[in-house]
């Protein structure tokens, strides 16, 4: 039943961390418009539902860690693939052999 809280957790995290990110005005994900504040109320709520099930597994100070540290995590993999994302773009259209 824990490992099945903390996956589930796992997920919520997730999905949170993300739609908190494509709510931010810098995001560059998508080059539409996209409605900012049920993105961020989404996310938090989604956040709120992931401490909530942490809280089950461990104390309040581990729990924020965890929380925290996945939200991080998942806050700095998106601007790094779409760099490398675009880089790869530009390398192609310019026609340039990509390693």
């Amino acid at each position: 039943m824990t490992a099945l809280f903390l996956i589930f957790a796992a997920v919520l995290m997730a999905l949170g961390s993300m739609l908190l990110y494509l709510a931010s005005p810098n995001q560059r994900l998508f080059s539409a418009a996209l409605p900012c504040r049920v993105l961020a109320w989404s996310g938090l709520l989604l956040l709120v539902f992931a401490l909530v099930l942490l809280l089950q597994y461990s104390g309040t100070g581990s729990a924020v860690f965890i929380l925290m540290t996945a939200v991080m995590f998942v806050w700095t993999v998106p601007p790094m693939v779409i760099a490398y994302l675009h880089h790869h773009r530009q390398q192609k259209k310019n026609g340039e052999k990509t390693s």
